[in-house]
């Protein structure tokens, strides 16, 4: 156990519902964080309502060294979920991360680094969509959702617990594509001045150091279950208040991709509310370049 008279440098919060067999690969990803010291990494994971008990998966990973704390909620949504994680957290820094990400060895590290005396700053990393995983419910054993074993073109898109922690080029082969949301943010915060650059709230692990925070008042938990606008929205009240966004380079994160089901439905009205908060129209143009022509936003900002 950690002393209570050391806090974590940060701490790591992962909102989690039904999706057990990604969330392994995402917690074994955390085992491999060369971090320079993993006693200072706290790790809290946010049971949001799973029908299934989470605290099977954890075993393994606890034999191998990774200290998690469970909080256990009932279906909040994932704003009013994160803020119970942080609510709990002793680190310096927070890091949010998704349940379906595998983030790359230097990522911890370099987050530590970037926002080592910058209180002001937010950080976050381009993410990579392993689109072909979507066709799976469990990517490492290659089962279809109905249960079935995939084709064998997929069966070799295939994420397994030994080549996260053995062979990670492994992984990054697999990191070619980035969909439109991603390509948009990075645009944003490349110009000088940035345009839009609240979208660095963005992604599937965004760092900053827990004062900042809480000074912004957190995630609004108004969104409830809608889904799209949730982090962007706390983006933008940081930029408001004065932070300032950085896209780091030499990390990144795989997104484990899946079907979006009924959470696409949410989108519009998620971004509703984020426009009637602060009557911006910036709001409404990123709305539209996320939708651009097809009305299928393939969006990372909320997870």
């Amino acid at each position: 156990m950690m002393a209570m008279s050391q806090p974590p440098a940060i701490s790591i919060i992962i909102p989690t519902r039904d999706k057990p067999e990604r969330l392994v690969l995402m917690l074994y990803a955390l085992l491999c964080q060369r971090s320079g010291n993993a006693r200072r990494i706290e790790t809290i994971l946010v049971d949001d309502g799973s029908a299934a008990p989470i605290e099977p998966l954890l075993a393994p990973l606890r034999a191998q060294g990774l200290e998690v704390e469970l909080i256990r909620t009932a279906g909040i949504g994932q704003a009013a979920a994160r803020n119970r994680g942080a609510a709990a957290a002793r680190g310096e820094l927070l890091l949010f991360v998704d349940d379906d990400v595998l983030l790359s060895p230097d990522y911890v590290a370099r987050c530590v680094t970037l926002c080592g005396g910058r209180p002001d700053r937010v950080v976050r990393a381009p993410v990579y969509q392993l689109r072909y995983l979507a066709a799976f419910r469990d990517p490492e054993r290659g089962l279809r959702y109905d249960g079935r074993a995939a084709d064998a073109r997929l069966f070799g898109e295939r994420i397994s617990r030994a080549m996260i922690t053995d062979d990670w080029p492994a992984i990054t082969r697999k990191c070619r594509h980035r969909n439109r949301f991603e390509r948009l943010v990075s645009a944003a915060l490349a110009q000088r001045p940035p345009r839009f650059p609240w979208l660095g709230y963005s992604g599937s692990g965004v760092a900053l150091s827990r004062a900042l925070f809480m000074q912004s008042g957190g995630y609004d938990e108004a969104f409830g279950l809608r889904w799209g606008a949730e982090a962007i929205e706390l983006g933008y009240r940081l930029w408001r208040g004065g932070a300032r966004f950085v896209e780091a380079d030499g990390i990144y994160s795989a997104h484990l991709d899946h079907p979006r089901g009924a959470s696409l439905s949410s989108f519009d009205d998620s971004f509703d509310l984020f426009f009637a908060k602060h009557r911006d129209p910036a709001i409404r143009e990123v709305q539209a370049l996320i939708l651009a022509d097809d009305r299928r936003p393939a969006l990372s900002a909320a997870g």
